[in-house]
């Protein structure tokens, strides 16, 4: 099963760098960017040390209908548990399904939103699933490189 993740409208290069930085240094190599091009920014380079093999094969969509094209399985992350959608799961839960549909799943997507506003509830849309990681604190929100 091979694992991509998905950056949508990212506001900072920092993050970008930081974001290519976390998967390299976890295992993965495929980072999809939405609409914005920071991969190649100066800020992107300096944060993602060690990591510019990951920028350097990052791909552009325009939206993320496009993103998800090719991809047999996709989790959209949020801070907030949104009443239209049922099948908000745990990371342990998320874990649970991918290792029961390991040998039937080759592509799969984990989506995050930009720094300022999350995931649109239009964007989970796009998603089969949907996760939370829960937080104790009342500012349930990470960073996106975290």
């Amino acid at each position: 099963m091979h694992c991509h993740f998905i950056l949508v409208n990212p506001a900072r290069g920092e993050n970008v760098g930081f974001a290519a930085r976390a998967l390299k240094v976890m295992g993965f190599d495929s980072l999809r960017i939405v609409g914005q091009d920071l991969q190649d920014s100066k800020a992107a380079r300096k944060t993602g040390y060690g990591s510019h093999d990951i920028l350097d094969q990052t791909d552009i969509f325009s939206d993320l209908e496009s993103a998800l094209e090719d991809l047999e399985l996709n989790i959209g992350t949020t801070s907030k548990v949104r009443i239209k959608r049922y099948d908000n799961h745990s990371p342990t839960q998320i874990s649970s399904i991918l290792q029961s549909k390991q040998h039937t799943l080759e592509n799969v997507g984990f989506v995050f939103g930009s720094e300022e506003n999350g995931l649109s509830t239009k964007e989970l849309d796009h998603c089969d699933l949907v996760s939370t990681i829960p937080l104790a604190t009342d500012y349930p929100s990470l960073n996106l490189a975290q």
